[in-house]
This record gives structure tokens, sequence and C-alpha cells, in this order.
């Protein structure tokens, strides 16, 4: 009876453990899913921190600055891009538009009408050098409109999603299984709620430690010169994305007070 009772001691501790770090793992999973890795916090992070606004201004200032560099007036801009239409390419993008290669804005038909207005003669001098700037101009849209960090995202999201989701649903899974063989080891249902709390408590102490390392480091620094627009865009998301990490600490210190308080009563009566 004795050894019998070490085994099965020994067995819900390891229950316990094993409970802990699938717990965890759900947290760590449900957080990620809700923050780091949520499309729509990317892109409500994005437009909050009015990145659109800030990467259209800076866009047209450089075709300004492009054009004027050929001797062209700076005010053709103005006539390749309409209100808002680089701010609305851009968010359309964002929301899952494919990139263009910057010639649909029509840089084109603007030189050339420009050209022709001013009676320009279409030497091949003047054609190469027409050739030029448009292929720079489209760079730039390229540049500004289709940021390859919207693009790095969408790709290590659609890599790791499932990752994330067949790993919440398995630690899900195993959880609900220790948690019911525990209960089934014990007829005093608060030696089993004992050990359940503890696997519990310790997967909450991890993920506060989780919670305070990702707060207080440096985890999404900006590798060389960036933009103000870029830098408020990263600050911001960086900011929403441990809002998760808050919450399920949170959910999960409530249920483990209310577990403590359902043991408490559940061991007094049986005494």
């Amino acid at each position: 009876m004795h050894k019998e009772r070490k085994y099965r001691t020994a067995a819900s501790l390891t229950a316990a453990i094993i409970l802990s770090v699938t717990l965890f793992l759900l947290f760590f999973c449900i957080e990620l899913l809700a923050g780091y890795f949520s499309p729509r916090l990317f892109r409500e992070s994005l437009r909050v921190s009015d990145y659109g606004t800030g990467m259209e201004q800076e866009m047209l200032q450089k075709q300004k600055e492009l054009f004027v560099s050929y001797g062209l007036p700076e005010s053709l801009t103005n006539e390749i891009w309409e209100e808002n239409e680089a701010y609305l390419a851009f968010y359309k993008f964002v929301d899952g538009g494919n990139a263009e290669d910057g010639s649909q804005f029509g840089q084109e038909e603007v030189l050339d009408n420009y050209l022709k207005g001013q009676e320009v003669f279409e030497t091949s001098a003047v054609k190469d050098a027409a050739d030029i700037l448009l292929s720079e101009s489209k760079a730039i849209c390229v540049r500004y409109l289709y940021p390859s960090f919207v693009t790095d995202y969408q790709q290590l999201f659609s890599e790791k999603k499932m990752i994330f989701m067949i790993t919440a649903v398995i630690s899900a899974i195993i959880s609900v299984v220790l948690i019911v063989l525990l209960f089934r080891w014990y007829r005093s249902r608060h030696h089993a709620l004992r050990y359940v709390i503890g696997g519990l408590f310790t997967a909450l102490v991890w993920n506060l430690a989780g919670t305070f390392a990702l707060s207080s480091g440096d985890w999404f620094p900006a590798f060389g010169t960036v933009s103000e627009n870029y830098q408020n865009f990263l600050d911001l998301y960086f900011t929403n994305g441990l809002q998760p990490w808050y919450v399920v600490s949170a959910a999960a210190a409530g249920i483990t007070i209310l577990l403590v308080s359902v043991y408490i009563r559940m061991r007094n009566r049986e005494l």
C-alpha cells in the first residue's frame, strides 16, 4: 500500500511537470497567434502609427527630387499621383494585394505629355535619359509602396502559423488528458486538484518570466538607418504584440486563484 502510494505520488509529480510544460506551450502559442503573428494586429499597427501617410510624403519628396535632378519641374509628381493614391495603393498591398512593377501609375504618360508640350525632339539621348528617369521613378514607387518588410512578415506568418496552431492543439489535448488522469488516480478530488494547481502555477510563473523578459528587452531592433515612420510602426507593433501576454497571464492568474479557493473549500469539507 505504501509502495503504491509512493508510485502514484511520483506519477502525479511527473504529470504535474508535464502539465506545466504543455500549459506554458499553450499560453505561448496563443500569445503569438493573437499578437506578433496576427495579420490583423500587423495591419492595425501600420494604420495607427500612420506609417502610410509618412511613407507617401517621403516617396513624393524623393520623386520630386528625382525630377528636379533631371531638370524637370517637381510639379510633374502631382500629375502622376492623385490625392491619397499612394496611401491607398500601399494599404491595398498590405491587405494582400499584388505588388506591381511601378509602371501602372502613369509616369510614362505624364513624362511623354510634358516633353511633347515642351516640343522636345526625341533624340536617342533624350530617350535614354527618359528611360533612366522612368526606371528610377518606378524603383522609388516599388521601394515605398511595396516595402520588403511587409512581404517578409507575410511569408513568416504563413510559414509559422500552422506550426503554432498544431502545437497549441496538441498541448491542449495533452493538458486535458493529464488533468483527467490526475482526477482518476485520486478518490479525494482536492488531492488531484493540488497537482493541477501546481502545474498551472508553474506555467504561470514561466509565462510571467517570459512576459517580463520580452517587455524589458530590445527584441525588435531596427538594423541600420531606418526612417522615423518605420521606427514609429515598429515601436507600436511591439507594444501591441505584447498585450496578449498580459491578458493570458492575468487570465491564468485568475484561474489559479479560483482553483486555490476551490481546493481550500474541498479540503475543508473532507476534513
